[in-house]
């Protein structure tokens, strides 16, 4: 009777004691304090700028998607190359047209070196100037194809754009559209055999391999014949040669592509 007593005063006992015991209920100042400090909280998190970036380019044109691609790869190296690479030609085109004095012979001249100037252009133009800027490369927004296709196509539109007027002070009474075809494919080839070399082989094979066929081309060129890069209008194999060169630098121009698949499957 005792033990019983005592088992029924025990739980008695207990029972007030959970029934006393309740969590303390929040304020209302302290439920704003906590949303305060959460809210703070969430704000001092660091911004995900490529997240941020990605958004933006999502909401853009295709239109303002090249153009943005092309705005990051000329502002990648600078405009003041473009500038130098401007002025060398226009002292090397005013030299030749001064001192030389056949006309055919001097656009030979000029437009070997030209395709030279054009060859060392696109070497600058691939070239990574440290590890920081390669890594940036490798890290951009822009898949390094397109970086590279778009640095490409700068180089080539600057050039044309420089030495197609160039071609004039050379040629003088004498140009034609069959002498600007003459001078625009060794432009043409070169410079895709040094982007697509470049794609391959890398910068440096790349541009070797340019400067190879450069030096081929002048020193067998009147051996050459049917295969010489750097032909008059008058020769016999003009027409066809510089169909050829064409044709070859598009086929090589879509290799690139079968790379860059190759390095997405590697």
């Amino acid at each position: 009777m005792n033990e019983d007593h005592e088992l029924s005063r025990l739980e008695k006992e207990w029972k007030n004691s959970f029934e006393r015991f309740t969590a303390p209920e929040p304020s209302r100042e302290q439920t704003l304090n906590l949303i305060q400090k959460i809210k703070a909280a969430d704000e001092s998190k660091p911004v995900d700028m490529r997240a941020a970036l990605e958004a933006q380019q999502e909401t853009q044109t295709i239109s303002s998607k090249v153009a943005s691609l092309f705005l990051s790869q000329w502002n990648f190296h600078g405009a003041r190359s473009w500038l130098l690479t401007g002025i060398v030609l226009l002292i090397l085109t005013i030299t030749i047209s001064q001192n030389g004095g056949n006309t055919a012979t001097d656009f030979l001249i000029w437009i070997k070196w030209i395709t030279l100037i054009i060859i060392a252009g696109m070497g600058y133009a691939f070239r990574s100037k440290n590890e920081g800027n390669e890594i940036i490369e490798t890290l951009s927004y822009y898949p390094l194809g397109q970086q590279m296709f778009t640095r490409f196509m700068i180089v080539m539109a600057i050039q044309l754009a420089i030495t197609l007027p160039l071609s004039f002070i050379v040629l003088g009474s004498v140009s034609s559209v069959l002498y600007l075809l003459s001078s625009f494919t060794p432009i043409l080839f070169f410079g895709v055999v040094g982007f697509v070399a470049t794609m391959w082989l890398g910068q440096k094979v790349g541009i070797l391999l340019a400067l190879f066929v450069w030096f081929a081309q002048v020193l067998l060129g009147k051996q050459l014949k049917f295969a010489a890069l750097f032909q008059l209008p008058g020769n016999d194999y003009f027409v066809l040669t510089n169909i050829v060169v064409i044709g070859i630098s598009v086929l090589l121009l879509c290799s690139v592509p079968l790379k860059n698949r190759q390095g997405k499957l590697a």
